[in-house]
Order: structure tokens, then C-alpha cells, then sequence
């Protein structure tokens, strides 16, 4: 069914073309104008209809946008203030957050947001605004928990052409966080009501590989009742000390000092992706191209080389860390993996479980936080 996306798309597009200041209006006219746009329910309009609601909704924006700060403050009366339009709180919020980044309007817009319905907002367009305000320092845990009551969602990130189920869009969030904010609302998660809030809860948690985490998992009850099998075998994957095959690690490419050079040099935001792709990813394009190998001989190439874009598909890389590294790395790496997650991106999940897996292997070789797991 085609979703309006609540008009995010529509006043997105419109701030950044910059539209022309409409009369000003009062916040009494903008309330009152208010409650006649909003107050639908997308799945009871059909196609026509959310056409001519698109259009009334892209000029209330207008309208509120032309108010200048007026209309910001205004904004945020009414978004304090409704409590059961959660169309209108997400359209809102999100577009508080364009026109303001302040501590509070931040806040204003995460306590909106949490209370989003899916069936009426697109959970692509809530994700990213999500993993937005937590890469501003807003606690999202509330946010994130949310994600974990839907386990048979799917949600369409269209500008990757990503399909993401409940438990990975949610490790976009609790990825993202400080490990000890994320550890603390996914261990509460653990005694929800919903057996499957607590496998998600307890997939996700493995995943931190904190010692609270593990120590945590190591006593919880509720292990043996996941029954679905890629939880069950991602979690036992960190539970589980499994022997390490030093062959996988003999003669490192890179030392210790290296490969953490090149993991604190890796980009994290698009301006360092933009800058790294016109410099060295453009010469290694090049030379590939002077080559002009097969795709077996490509792919081997990408194995082999220094990390430009991230880690994943480096294996000889991935293996140097895992000879190299201490103890006293692992934080390195799980602060690494945290900055991978920068946008809502096959590219960004890809990093992060390359990163998680050279830290599983880490586990392994070093025998890290053995009281807590089994051998």
C-alpha cells in the first residue's frame, strides 16, 4: 500500500529548496489550522484522498515555516501539547528538527516520536530520525526499545534498497549508543511481558560483548526458551568459547600499531567518506583499472589491501587484528564498530558485523571474559 509517509518527504524537499516566507500567522490561526488538516488515519484514505491531504498538509507547513520564529515556538507548544495525533506528532517533530537543534527541541522531538504508530508513519523515515538524534547525544534507548515490539516488521530503506526485520533496525539504535546505555536498556528489556521483546532483547544484548553483558547472559534464565534458530546461534557464536585456528592469524600483514592506525584513520561521516573516495579510493579505482582484473582477482585484491572505507571484505586485515590486538584493544574496536553506524546503510550494517566478527575471533584467541562464557 503507498504510504504518504506523513509528509516528510514533502516539507523535506520543500526547506531544502528553500520556499518563499508566507504571510505570518498567528499561533492561534496555526492551531485552529491544525485541527483541520490533521486528525486523519492514512489507512482509512484511499489514493485520491491522500493526494489532497498531501497538498493541505505541504501548505500548512508553509504556512507554519512562514511564521519565522513565531512559528517555531508555536510549533513546539503544539507539539507539547498533542498527545494522541501521532501523525501530526511525527510530522512535527521531525520538522522541529529540521528548523531547531537545540537540547531541549531535541528531547521534545524524541518524547513525540516514541510514540509512533507504524501503521500510519513510515518506520524507515522514524529509524533514521532515531539514529539521527542519538548521534547528537540523545538517550534513544525509549526509541530503540519501541522497535523491538514489532518482531515481524520489515522495514524498506528505499535509498539502499534494504530490507531490515525488527531485530537488525533496532541494532541500528542500540549499536549506535554508548555500550553502557545500551547494555543497561537491553538488560531491562530482558523482563518484558512479550517473550519475543526478550529474545530480541537477549540477541542484541550478546552483541554489546560488555563483561556486564556477558554476565548478565551467563546467569539469565531465559536462554533455553529462544526459539528461533539465528538468535539462538548468534548468541551462543559470543557465548561460547570456540578454539581458534591459528592458521587464520599466522603472519600478520599489519602490527599491532598499524592496524590500530588505520582503524582511527577510517572514515565516519560523509564528508570523510566524500574526502577518502576522491583521494585514495580514487587512486586504488585506478590502479584496478590500469589492471583490469577479473572479478576473482578484484575481489582478492580488495582482500588483501589496507582498509580505505572500513574493514569489511579486508580479510587480511580482519585477520592482522585479531593476531595483533590485546585485552586492552577490545574497546578500541567496540568503539569503532559504535562509529560505523553512521546512516541507515547496507554499507554501515556491513562494517559493523565485520567489526563483530573480528571481535568474536578476538574473544576466542585471548580467551576474554571466560567466567562468563562457556568452553
Amino acid at each position: 500500500m503507498r504510504r504518504m509517509a506523513a509528509a516528510f518527504v514533502v516539507w523535506t524537499m520543500m526547506i531544502g529548496a528553500g520556499v518563499a516566507r508566507a504571510q505570518a500567522a498567528s499561533c492561534a490561526d496555526l492551531r485552529a489550522q491544525k485541527d483541520k488538516v490533521y486528525g486523519f488515519h492514512l489507512t482509512q484514505l484511499n489514493e485520491a484522498q491522500i493526494d489532497a491531504k498531501s497538498k493541505e498538509i505541504d501548505a500548512y507547513w508553509k504556512q507554519l515555516q512562514g511564521a519565522g520564529l513565531e512559528g517555531v515556538s508555536c510549533l513546539k507548544e503544539l507539539l507539547t501539547s498533542e498527545k494522541t495525533d501521532h501523525i501530526f506528532q511525527f510530522d512535527a517533530a521531525s520538522f522541529l528538527f529540521q528548523l531547531d537543534k537545540s537540547s531541549d527541541s531535541l528531547n521534545l522531538v524524541k518524547d513525540a516520536i516514541v510514540q509512533t504508530d507504524f501503521q500510519e508513519t513510515d518506520p524507515a523515515n522514524y529509524l533514521s530520525l532515531a539514529l539521527e538524534l542519538g548521534q547528537r547525544g540523545v538517550n534513544i534507548q525509549s526509541l530503540a526499545a519501541r522497535l523491538l515490539l514489532f518482531p515481524n516488521a520489515i522495514i524498506h530503506i528505499s535509498e539502499h534498497s534494504l530490507d531490515l526485520d525488527s531485530d537488525t533496525a533496532a541494532l541500528f539504535l542500540y549499536g549506535s549508543m554508548d555500550s553502557a546505555k545500551a547494555c543497561k536498556g537491553l538488560i531491562a528489556q530482558l523482563q518484558a511481558q512479550e517473550p519475543f521483546v526478550r529474545a530480541a532483547a537477549a540477541h542484541l544484548l550478546a552483541e554489546q560483548m560488555t563483561e556486564e553483558a556477558f554476565r548478565t547472559l551467563s546467569a539469565w534464565s531465559g536462554l533455553a526458551d529462544i526459539k528461533e534458530d539465528y538468535r539462538r546461534n548468534d548468541i551462543q557464536s559470543v557465548m561460547k568459547y570456540q578454539a581458534p585456528d591459528p592458521a587464520e592469524f599466522a603472519n600478520p600483514k599489519w602490527t599491532r600499531e598499524q592496524v590500530l592506525q588505520v582503524i582511527a584513520g577510517l572514515p565516519h561521516t560523509r564528508k570523510e567518506f566524500d574526502d577518502v573516495m576522491s583521494t585514495r579510493g580514487a587512486e586504488f579505482d585506478r590502479q584496478m583499472r590500469e589492471k583490469k582484473p577479473s572479478q576473482e582477482e578484484l575481489a582478492k585484491a580488495v582482500a588483501e589491501s589496507e582498509p580505505i572505507y572500513g574493514i569489511a571484505d579486508r580479510t587480511a586485515f580482519q585477520n592482522a587484528a585479531v593476531a595483533t590486538l590485546k585485552a586492552e584493544d577490545f574497546d578500541t574496536l567496540r568503539e569503532a564498530r559504535r562509529r560505523a553506524l553512521y546512516n541507515i546503510s547496507d554499507e554501515s550494517l556491513s562494517e559493523y558485523l565485520a567489526y563483530t566478527q573480528v571481535m568474536i575471533r578476538l574473544l576466542n584467541r585471548l580467551e576474554l571474559y571466560k567466567d562468563y562464557r562457556a568452553h
